[in-house]
């Protein structure tokens, strides 16, 4: 078996060193000045940042080790898709512009999604036609949103219209949530700062987030008015697929749409697993969505996890099964096998 993972990750030197001006400065998260427990907790968490900037020996290793025989690289957290567009243009140009070039050490073994400067949506969708015309690489990742807007807004309209016009994929990717979220719902009094960190974060709140922004790009009707859009996300679909019958029970009879929530969820979104080896998750999704809008992924060098290589064949899943997974709707999806 082979496989082709989708939401690893690779971060330019360059381009680091040219955005830290401009990034959010870092704020201690503590009440108390002395604690200093989430920094610890990050940076115990955190892989040799080496892998991360690196498309050489560590990261060949770690594929060959898991029988990954591409990954398709979008950039990690340092990403300046956010940045105010005066700077993140020329940032997200020159991203794109490394990423080519580290692909090209190894074509054979690297793909990219492309950083785009959403906050100037009509130089995000030339960006993307450039990133995919001229620098070969497969859509776009976008993590979170702009400046308090979802991309339901009409304000990323030429994004998704172009996507669709260049038929190729964008792969929404968790963000840190607004700090008046993380205090209403996931600060308290029972539990320390680091374990509300955590809760705000990966632990939970990255995904209900991402979900609940996946579900209003659906009410929208966004998906009618661009049927052949696609869009992936990671952590088994980041809550949306188990609550799909629910949305259509109550939702559905108010939403005004081409299609049901659940159909529109199962024609035009893909998930990945993001690394979650949780036989439980892959069961929902196969029973949800099916094998056909399944693929997969590590999250690599954020995630090092034990059996890749192994869990779908240790799932009971069917050899043709397996394979839409591993590599063969990848191929499709992304263009690969042309």
């Amino acid at each position: 078996m082979k496989f082709i993972t989708l939401e690893e990750h690779w971060e330019s030197k360059r381009v680091n060193e040219a955005a830290k001006p401009y990034m959010p400065a870092p704020v201690n998260p503590h009440k108390d000045p002395a604690d200093h427990s989430i920094a610890e907790f990050v940076a115990k968490s955190k892989k040799d940042n080496t892998e991360l900037t690196s498309v050489g020996d560590k990261r060949l290793a770690f594929m060959d080790a898991n029988q990954i025989d591409k990954q398709i690289m979008g950039y990690g957290d340092n990403s300046p898709q956010n940045l105010d567009p005066k700077v993140s243009i020329d940032l997200s140009r020159m991203a794109n512009d490394d990423l080519a070039d580290a692909i090209a050490t190894h074509p054979d073994r690297f793909g990219g999604w492309a950083v785009l400067p959403v906050g100037d949506p009509k130089a995000a969708a030339a960006e993307l036609e450039r990133a995919v015309k001229e620098k070969g690489l497969q859509g776009a990742m976008i993590h979170g949103y702009y400046d308090g807007k979802f991309f339901d807004d009409p304000f990323y309209e030429p994004i998704f219209a172009k996507a669709e016009e260049l038929d190729v994929p964008l792969y929404f990717h968790p963000a840190v949530i607004p700090n008046d979220i993380k205090e209403h719902y996931y600060d308290g009094d029972g539990w320390s700062e680091l374990t509300a960190f955590t809760f705000a974060g990966a632990g939970w709140g990255w995904h209900e987030d991402l979900g609940v922004q996946m579900v209003r790009l659906i009410l929208s009707g966004l998906f009618d008015r661009h049927p052949n859009l696609h869009i992936i996300t990671g952590h088994w679909g980041e809550m949306v697929p188990n609550f799909l019958e629910r949305m259509d029970q109550t939702l559905g009879l108010t939403a005004h749409l081409d299609r049901s929530i659940s159909q529109t969820y199962r024609d035009n979104f893909y998930i990945t697993p993001s690394g979650m080896f949780f036989n439980a998750q892959l069961q929902l999704d196969m029973t949800e969505v099916g094998s056909d809008h399944l693929m997969y992924s590590v999250d690599y060098p954020y995630n090092h996890p034990t059996g890749a290589a192994t869990f779908l064949a240790d799932a009971g899943l069917s050899m043709e099964d397996q394979e839409k997974i591993a590599y063969r709707n990848a191929e499709k999806l992304l263009h690969l096998s042309k």
